[in-house]
């Protein structure tokens, strides 16, 4: 069968091939050797009978003043005339090849062709021709009792017709193949219950699943579920709760999108509908600054979108490594100095150990803690003081900001939550919630304090903990 045409084969269609067909010929092969072997035996059997009814006619011989008797009308007549049902012809010869009693037609046993000795040392078997159909010989090489010495020795050849071994082999090889017919067909039968019954939680899986609704995602759940097939529901779930989270992920980016853009849009359209119909001057020049902060607002909220999104897949889609977190707490600070030079803000970085090891997603990490320097520029006010912190297992950001209150503490990590007061400082509530689920991607704890000192001051730290960090990132 061409592969494309087995690749459309069904499962059941498959199993039954793979079960019948080797059954079919090792039923086959054991017809054909028991048919055999009833062959031999029944061939064995009427052999031994030949052997007797020539035993018979040579105990019937006599050897009197030189010349052969032989009362047939005794034991070897009534053996000759009562057979199973063949034909039986005899010839005697002397030792040195000449005729003395029987039939003349009768074929002498061929020398070359004798077959292994059965049932005495002194008689032969072999299939011979007489008058054009095949027969079966036993010659056997007799001392005649007789009063001379030494005693004459004669070979008597007894031809039997092969019609009742005919008829016996034709009987044993219809009973054959009339019970290995039946035996295969009671297999078979079985074979199909028990592929049948076999594949039924297969089938019943793939009814569950089909009966779902689109956004059922849920695992699915069998009972007495076979050993063989708990791998494949097992891969079947996992693939559903990867494509539910996906899925989930998709819509609520989407949901977010739709209304964190949405005003930042408008009010974009809006300035620039006034920038068009206002004449030049001052207040032309406060819009298109106004339309630059709004673009520039509606370009961070896309990013901060886009790198939650990100985030979420990051489970699914990232490739984890190795990451220094003292290098990259390092690189992540001097690629904002420049922005906190423009703002007049103070950026450091301080390590207390010289290298730091933990298994993540560089890009990822990254992320976190530049959301964690922005959100300290954006909230801790103009000329800020910013120190980016790398310890043991965690890094952190402080500055000398106002703080943040004890009543938004619970909160600033959730999505879109703003808890400042001022409305002059920007924010979309975007960036916390970031950092908190790169956290939770890392199996990391973060923490919030605030006040720091003197009543100011904010610091958050992501830590890993020792035993975490030996168990899940090796």
């Amino acid at each position: 069968m061409k592969p494309a045409r087995w690749s459309s084969v069904s499962l059941r269609r498959r199993l039954l091939l793979w079960l019948l067909l080797p059954l079919v010929g090792l039923i086959a092969l054991n017809a054909w050797w028991t048919y055999g072997r009833a062959v031999q035996v029944a061939n064995e059997a009427h052999d031994r009978s030949l052997y007797l009814t020539t035993r018979t006619l040579a105990e019937e011989l006599q050897w009197v003043n030189g010349v052969l008797r032989l009362d047939v009308l005794k034991g070897a007549g009534y053996l000759f005339e009562n057979h199973t049902g063949a034909r039986l012809l005899y010839r005697i010869d002397s030792q040195d090849g000449h005729f003395l009693a029987g039939n003349t037609d009768v074929p002498l046993l061929p020398v070359k062709r004798q077959q292994s000795v059965k049932f005495f040392a002194l008689v032969d078997f072999d299939d011979g021709l007489y008058r054009g159909e095949v027969v079966r010989l036993a010659r056997l090489l007799h001392v005649v009792d007789s009063t001379s010495a030494p005693p004459p020795m004669v070979q008597i050849t007894v031809m039997e017709t092969r019609e009742v071994r005919d008829q016996l082999i034709a009987q044993v090889l219809r009973e054959t193949l009339v019970g290995q017919a039946l035996v295969l067909m009671a297999a078979a039968l079985m074979v199909v219950a028990g592929v049948q019954r076999g594949i039924r939680p297969l089938e019943a899986f793939r009814r569950r699943l089909a009966e779902r609704s689109d956004d059922d995602f849920s695992p699915v759940h069998l009972p007495q579920t076979p050993k063989e097939l708990r791998p494949l529901i097992d891969t079947v779930n996992a693939h559903l709760a990867r494509l539910g989270r996906l899925i989930g992920i998709r819509k609520r980016f989407l949901d977010n999108a739709a209304h964190q853009l949405r005003t930042p849009l408008t009010i974009l359209k809006t300035q620039a509908e006034l920038l068009l119909r206002g004449a030049p001057g001052p207040e032309q020049t406060a819009l298109i600054q106004a339309v630059h902060r709004t673009a520039g607002d509606a370009a961070r909220l896309s990013e901060q979108l886009l790198a939650l999104t990100q985030v979420e897949h990051a489970a699914d889609m990232q490739r984890w490594e190795a990451v220094d977190l003292v290098a990259l707490a390092r690189s992540t600070t001097e690629a904002r100095l420049l922005q906190a030079h423009e703002r007049g803000d103070d950026l450091g970085f301080e390590s207390q150990v010289l290298r730091c090891e933990v298994q993540g997603v560089p890009l990822l990490l990254g992320e976190a803690l530049g959301n964690l320097i922005d959100n300290a520029m954006v909230h801790g006010g103009p000329g800020v003081h910013i120190t980016v912190r790398v310890g043991l297992a965690w890094f952190e950001v402080e500055d000398n900001g106002p703080g943040i209150a004890s009543v938004h503490q619970a909160h600033v990590f959730e999505r879109f939550y703003r808890g400042a007061s001022d409305p002059a400082v920007k924010g979309n509530g975007l960036g916390l919630a970031i950092v908190r689920e790169i956290a939770l991607q890392h199996q990391a704890d973060w923490h919030l304090h605030s006040p720091v000192a003197q009543g100011r001051g904010t610091r958050i730290r992501v830590s890993w903990s020792t035993g975490v960090n030996r168990s899940v990132f090796g």
